[in-house]
C-alpha cells in the first residue's frame, strides 16, 4: 500500500507541472462552453409556430397539447389552439401558422395503428424542417403512450415536465464538454503510463521491492484523483461563471466518481489494443470523438428526433453526460434514483475497462523484467 501511494503521489507531482494538461483538463472546456454556449443562446436559431386543432377533447389530447408546451420547447415552438378543421386548414394555407397538428374525434379511444391514424399533420411544401420536428414530436408522444395503457397513463407522466425548470444552452454545453475533456484529461495520463512502458523507464520501479501490482494501483489511483479534481473545478467553475445548477450534490458526486472510473476505463481499454503509445493516442481520440458526436454532446436535443437522445444513451460517455442533464433538469429533486442508468452503466463500463487493462499490462510488465 505505501509503495503504491508513493507512486500515486509522484504521478500526481508529474501532471500537476504539466502545463498542456492543465489547458486540456480545466481552460479549453471552460473556453468552449463560453463560446459555445454564449453564441447560440443568444442567436434567436429555428423557431415554428404550430397550430393545434384538439378536435377529440380529452384528457390524452390535453396531454399532447401539454407535451409540446414543455418549457424547453417555449423557446422553439409557438403553439397557436385553433377550435375547428377548417380554421386550421385556413390557417396553414394563409401562413399564419407553419405547421398543424388535428387530432381527431376519437382519438383517445383508439388503438394500435389507428390511434396514430387519428392525428393528422398538415404544412407547407416549404416548411419541410416544421414538419419533421412535427413528426418526431408525435411519434415521441405516441410512443410514450403505447408504453402505457391509457387508464393508468397520467398526464404527469406524458408531459414530463422537469422540476428543475428548463436547461440554458450555456448549462448543457458546461456538462458537455466537462465530460468530453475529462476523456481526454484522463488519456493524457495513460498515454503517460503506456509511454513508461514501451521506452522501459518502468523497470525502475521493476527493479525495487514493488510489486506489479503496486505499481499499477498506484498508476490508476493518480488517474482517479486527477478526474476526480478535473471535474470539481470544471462543476465549481461553471457554477461560479455561468451559474450552472447540477444538481443535488449527493448524486452529483457519485455520478462523478462512476464518470471518472468509465474515462479511466475506456481510455485504458483502447490504449491496450494498441503496439504502443502513440497508435493508442490516435485511437482512442478518435474513438473518443466518435463517440462524443454519437452521444449528442455537440448537438443539442432541441427539435431532434428522439432516436438521437437513445443512441447517446448506447455510449458510455452519452450516459454520464445525460446523467449530469438530467440531475440539473431535475434541481432539488435529484437523487440516486434519476440516474440509475448512468451510474451503472458508467461504472460497469470503467470497472470491465481497467480490468482488462490492468490484465494487459501486468503481462507487458512481466514480459520485460
Amino acid at each position: 500500500m505505501r509503495h503504491a501511494w508513493l507512486i500515486c503521489l509522484k504521478d500526481l507531482r508529474q501532471r500537476l507541472r504539466d502545463h498542456t494538461a492543465l489547458i486540456v483538463a480545466v481552460i479549453a472546456p471552460l473556453a468552449l462552453t463560453a463560446l459555445i454556449g454564449m453564441s447560440l443562446s443568444g442567436s434567436q436559431g429555428f423557431r415554428m409556430r404550430l397550430g393545434i386543432a384538439d378536435l377529440d377533447g380529452s384528457p390524452l389530447s390535453h396531454a399532447f397539447v401539454a407535451f409540446v408546451q414543455r418549457p424547453w420547447l417555449k423557446e422553439i415552438i409557438e403553439v397557436h389552439q385553433i377550435a375547428s378543421l377548417t380554421a386550421v386548414q385556413a390557417a396553414v394555407e394563409h401562413r399564419d401558422v407553419d405547421c398543424a397538428v388535428v387530432i381527431e374525434q376519437g382519438f383517445a379511444n383508439a388503438t394500435g395503428d389507428d390511434k396514430s391514424k387519428s392525428i393528422e399533420i398538415l404544412g407547407s411544401g416549404d416548411a419541410q424542417f416544421a414538419l419533421q420536428g412535427t413528426r418526431a414530436l408525435v411519434q415521441d408522444f405516441l410512443q410514450r403512450v403505447a408504453a402505457k395503457r391509457v387508464d393508468q397513463f397520467p398526464i404527469a407522466s406524458v408531459t414530463a415536465l422537469s422540476p428543475g425548470g428548463s436547461l440554458r444552452m450555456i448549462d448543457f454545453f458546461a456538462a458537455s464538454m466537462t465530460v468530453l475533456f475529462l476523456t481526454f484529461a484522463v488519456l493524457s495520463g495513460v498515454r503517460a503510463l503506456q509511454s513508461e512502458v514501451d521506452s522501459r523507464t518502468i523497470l525502475r520501479l521493476m527493479a525495487s521491492p514493488t510489486e506489479a501490482t503496486a505499481i499499477l494501483a498506484g498508476k490508476f489511483s493518480a488517474l482517479m484523483l486527477i478526474g476526480l479534481t478535473q471535474m470539481s473545478v470544471m462543476i465549481a467553475a461553471t457554477s461560479i461563471l455561468f451559474g450552472t445548477k447540477w444538481g443535488n450534490p449527493l448524486p452529483v458526486a457519485a455520478l462523478v466518481a462512476t464518470s471518472v472510473l468509465m474515462a479511466i476505463g475506456l481510455t485504458a481499454f483502447l490504449m491496450s489494443l494498441a503496439k504502443n503509445a502513440e497508435q493508442g493516442t490516435a485511437l482512442a481520440a478518435l474513438v473518443i470523438t466518435l463517440l462524443s458526436i454519437v452521444g449528442g454532446q455537440f448537438l443539442p436535443p432541441q427539435g431532434l428526433p428522439d432516436v438521437f437522445e437513445t443512441l447517446a444513451r448506447l455510449t458510455p460517455n452519452g450516459q454520464a453526460f445525460y446523467g449530469f442533464v438530467d440531475l440539473s433538469a431535475a434541481g432539488s429533486n435529484g437523487s440516486i434514483a434519476t440516474i440509475v442508468q448512468p451510474l451503472v452503466f458508467t461504472l460497469v463500463v470503467g470497472v470491465a475497462g481497467i480490468a482488462f487493462a490492468t490484465y494487459r499490462a501486468r503481462s507487458a510488465l512481466q514480459r520485460i523484467s
